[in-house]
This record gives C-alpha cells, structure tokens and sequence, in this order.
C-alpha cells in the first residue's frame, strides 16, 4: 500500500473515530436506550419568607416565577406563563349556552366540560377538565384566601374544592380536589355535590415550565369501576402532560436520582419520626453519597413522587429502587401561610394527598438535592 492510499485511510479512520466519539458523548456512552431522557424543571412554590434556616423561603428552589405571571387574553381567557395553560377567566363554572354550571358531582363536571366543548366556549372546543397537577399549579403557597398568585386576573373563584379529572386509585369512587381557600389537594366521594366547581382548561404552550404527567392511565366511573377510557375526558385518557422517561429512576449507591424531574433522593430515608424543625436539621446536616448539600424538600419536589395512578405510592416507590419508604406523611420544607406554626405541604406517600399539620407533630423526613 502507497503512502497516498495510507494517509486516504487514516483520514477514513479519524473521521469514524469523532462520529462514534461524538455519538458516545452525546449519550452518555452507555449501551442500550440511547433515547435522552424526558425532564421537566419544576417551578418554585412561591413562598419566600424563611421561618427557618434552610426552609423553603430561604433557599427558593425551583423555576422562577415569569414576572407577569398571568396573561389577560380579552377573550374570557387567561394564559399562565409559567405553566403555559390557559383558563377560563371566570373561575366560578357559570352556566353557557346549554350547559348548566354551579356545583355538581364529578362526572356532571366531566359531562359539563364536555358540553362546553360542543358549543365553542370562548371560541374553543379543546378544554377539558384539569387533572391534580394542573389544577395544582395555580396554587401560591405564600398566599392563603385565596391560594392564587397575588394580583390574578381570574373572576368568580370560589373559596372552596374544584374538581380534577384525577380518580383517588387507592379508593376509585373518590376523584382528587384542590382547595382553592387554602391549597390542599384531598380525596372526595364522586357523587358528593354540596361544592364541587369547575374551571375548565387547555394547553395553549409557551410556559416556562412544562408540568408532567400524573402517571394516571386507566379511567373509572362514579362507582369505582374501571371502563374505557374512550370519550371520558378523564386523566387516564387525556395524560396531559410531560411523558414519563421509560426508567424513571436510576440507583447509584445510596441515592436515587429521579430522571423526570433530576432530583437525587436518598435512596432509604429514614424510618424515625420527627418534628419539622428537627426534620430541617437532619436533612440540612446530612453528608450521604459524597454529598453535603441535601435538604428538606419544598411541597413542589414532595409531590412530584407521588403517582396518582398507583393506590400506594410508597409501595410502588419500593418497586423503583427505594428502601422502606413509609406509607405515611413527610414534611415539606414549605411552611402553611394561613399559620405558621403548621408546615405547609405534608405529602402522604401511602394515598398521594397533600395537607398541612402542626410543626410540633412528628412525621418523616425525605433529604433531596439539585440532580442536574
């Protein structure tokens, strides 16, 4: 072989070897699913003052608010710039055309939504009944009375439950509200109809952050019972959302590292019941993994474990490389603003609901750091 044909098959051979280089990098260099992760950033809670050091206030972790957090469409609309929904301006369900509003049970919500479509409400036939997480964004934990951003432009909210087109999977005859007076997400009876409202959404894009999934696939009639999915209008059918990655967490030693959100966990938090404060502390002070930078996490990152299509999510976090995670509550690091001797956001990690309860009390701590 001449020394014109050598030189012609080392540039062959240098090229190759920058394409796999390159196309290893770009991937990680691992073998298998080489299909990059889907992730969201989630948004912060909006709490930001500290009752305590390393407390949800103080660190304000989390995207930033846009500074116009709600758009005014003059259309009846209004578009959330950070999760980039848009809703009904008037929060209050009111009757439109053929379609009766006020107060009603949640498959009459489903069925109201639904008629809202069929008459182009506000020039739109794509709304549909908002799923927990949804709903749930709208909710400012600095605020209390109502629970909404300071300054909305939104009318007719009513202080009390809306309904979510989420089923409570540990019990299927119940379906998931958020209290708009203070901001928790509860479990209530299908048929219970003394307060349930409807505020009607869509996805119109352009947030700053994408919300996921709830994990929500199957659907279920006001007694419980499983049924197709097909024209309900229910969260097994619309999965609005970000899609979960194929492996949602990853274990490495004695963490967790979540691939939808990039929140590393401890992989076995521990089992000992603790006051808030004490919770603070212990997680604040953790070195674990080579890291000393974890913390108690804000209601936020809490809640992004919680699966609402599982009965138990702390029996199915087991399934996922977790240890012995309990099916009770864990303290958030975010504090209840209607008082403030109660932490807001205490996460049950056996039914997914998320309430608040007195500092004083003893539940578990769960220590998260930054994953990304």
């Amino acid at each position: 072989m001449g020394i014109k044909q050598i030189t012609i098959c080392l540039k062959i051979f240098l090229a190759l070897f920058i394409i796999v280089l390159f196309v290893c990098c770009r991937d990680g260099g691992g073998g298998g699913n080489n299909t990059t992760p889907t992730s969201v950033d989630l948004p912060k809670t909006g709490q930001t003052t500290s009752y305590a050091m390393g407390d949800d206030g103080d660190l304000e972790i989390g995207v930033a608010w846009p500074s116009q957090r709600f758009a005014d469409n003059a259309n009846g609309t209004v578009t959330d710039n950070l999760s980039g929904l848009m809703w009904a301006k008037d929060g209050g369900s009111p009757s439109y055309s053929l379609c009766t509003g006020g107060t009603m049970d949640w498959q009459s919500a489903l069925n109201y939504v639904a008629c809202l479509n069929s008459n182009a409400y506000l020039g739109y036939t794509d709304w549909r009944l908002p799923n927990r997480k949804e709903l749930r964004s709208l909710i400012d934990y600095a605020n209390y009375n109502l629970a909404l951003p300071t300054g909305h432009p939104f009318t007719n909210v009513q202080g009390v439950y809306y309904w979510s087109s989420t089923t409570y999977a540990y019990f299927p005859a119940f379906a998931w509200y958020v209290d708009m007076n203070g901001g928790g997400v509860y479990a209530v009876s299908k048929d219970e109809a003394s307060n349930g409202y409807v505020w009607p959404v869509r996805s119109e894009g352009g947030g700053t952050v994408e919300l996921p999934e709830t994990g929500q696939t199957i659907c279920y009639d006001a007694s419980g019972n499983a049924i197709d999915c097909a024209n309900t209008g229910q969260d097994g059918e619309k999965r609005a959302g970000v899609p979960w990655p194929s492996t949602r967490f990853t274990v490495s030693g004695d963490c967790v590292t979540d691939n939808l959100t990039g929140l590393m966990w401890v992989k076995e938090p521990d089992s000992t019941r603790m006051t808030w404060d004490n919770a603070l502390t212990y997680a604040n002070g953790l070195t674990l993994g080579g890291y000393d930078d974890w913390r108690l996490p804000n209601v936020n990152e809490l809640e992004s474990l919680v699966n609402a299509g599982e009965p138990n999510t702390a029996t199915w976090l087991d399934t996922q490389g977790f240890i012995n995670v309990q099916p009770h509550y864990y303290w958030s690091s975010t504090t209840y603003a209607n008082d403030t001797d109660h932490a807001w956001g205490v996460v049950d990690m056996d039914t997914g609901g998320v309430g608040n309860d007195s500092k004083a009390g003893t539940y578990f701590a769960w220590p998260v750091r930054a994953g990304h």
